[in-house]
């Protein structure tokens, strides 16, 4: 039995490092298929690498002590973090978010001293200073002595489909030379991933809709799909009061408008309707009408004549009848007012 205990002893293999010569003293073509198996799962698990998971906290904390390492090595206090830009280095709200994170977890840390980022920005603003390797080191200097700094700390960042590679660097204020960097991987969790999210989905598509035409210049005007008419003036004279038009074929062939003589007057508020006369409008629009090609326009008068024992209206509206090229179409103007009469003109008595 003890031989048999021995031969069918497992053999002993170990997947770190060299295997153990196993123990067997059976015939070997038995167990040699077997070994080839266990060594090759062996082989890959050695080879296989390993991924940690770290979470948020974890990953921004060990960027604060690279960054704090780095401050200690170069016997550096004060930190003045400086809003991180992406990799155009252009300032973004994720840059933003990022340097008041870290700036956050350095003061947790308690290892070193960081200055206001309120008054790190409204500083650098006031010395017109908007990268620091490009500000007169003078200039650099005094605003260090300031806001009370021994090294700036910038960053940018880089989204990355494993997370966020955020670089700072630590900048000497004497020479603005970098004189220390740290590297970390911020997982895209909580607010910085909506952030990224907000970042990368595209601004929406503004459509134009197309705009109509603007509003002709006047008194008041009717359009349609044949032509525009535009009321420019009214002026009094007397009894009578001349409007001066403006017609604009709107269609792409010949247009005649004419209208009605007798069915297109002039309403004023006081309840009087003035007519128009055929002495005073024989080459008038309602007479002998205007032609117009297409896009063409022409100028045309209508003179109206006030009803008899009626009071003067300051308000009026145009009733117009048209005959060409709508049959029997009507439109109204309204709100025209007559235009003021010049004052007359007092001789000076020398």
């Amino acid at each position: 039995m003890a031989g048999l205990a021995s031969r069918t002893r497992p053999p002993a293999l170990l997947c770190s490092g060299q295997p153990t010569q196993p123990e067997y003293n059976g015939p070997t073509h038995m167990i040699r298929p077997f070994l080839a198996i266990i060594g090759l799962l062996c082989g890959t698990l050695l080879s296989a690498p390993v991924f940690a998971a770290g979470n948020y906290e974890d990953n921004l904390k060990t960027l604060a002590e690279g960054v704090i390492a780095e401050s200690v090595k170069a016997k550096k206090e004060r930190l003045a973090i400086i809003d991180f830009t992406d990799a155009k280095g252009v300032v973004t709200p994720i840059g933003q978010f990022l340097a008041e994170e870290l700036g956050t977890q350095l003061l947790v840390a308690g290892d070193v001293k960081v200055v206001e980022r309120k008054l790190v920005s409204s500083t650098l603003k006031k010395r017109h200073i908007t990268q620091l390797d490009s500000a007169p080191p003078k200039i650099l200097k005094s605003v260090a002595k300031t806001i009370r700094t021994d090294v700036f700390a910038i960053g940018s960042y880089i989204d990355s489909p494993d997370g966020i590679l955020v670089t700072v660097k630590l900048i000497s204020p004497s020479n603005a030379q970098a004189i220390g960097a740290a590297r970390g991987m911020i997982p895209k969790a909580g607010p910085l991933a909506e952030m990224v999210k907000a970042a990368n989905t595209p601004p929406p598509v503004k459509v134009e809709l197309p705009k109509g035409p603007a509003t002709p210049e006047g008194l008041g005007f009717h359009r349609n799909e044949f032509y525009e008419l535009v009321v420019r003036a009214m002026s009094r004279q007397d009894t009578q009061i001349r409007m001066d038009l403006t017609i604009e074929n709107r269609s792409p062939r010949d247009v005649k408008l004419l209208c009605l003589l007798q069915d297109t007057v002039l309403k004023d508020d006081q309840g009087g309707q003035w007519a128009q006369r055929v002495e005073s409008n024989r080459e008038g629009l309602c007479t002998r009408g205007v032609e117009l090609s297409p896009r063409e326009k022409d100028r045309a008068v209508l003179t109206f004549t006030a009803p008899s024992d009626a009071p003067a209206g300051s308000q009026f509206t145009l009733s117009f009848h048209e005959k060409s090229p709508r049959r029997d179409a009507t439109f109204t103007i309204e709100g025209l007012a007559v235009e003021a009469a010049p004052a007359p003109v007092t001789p000076v008595t020398p």
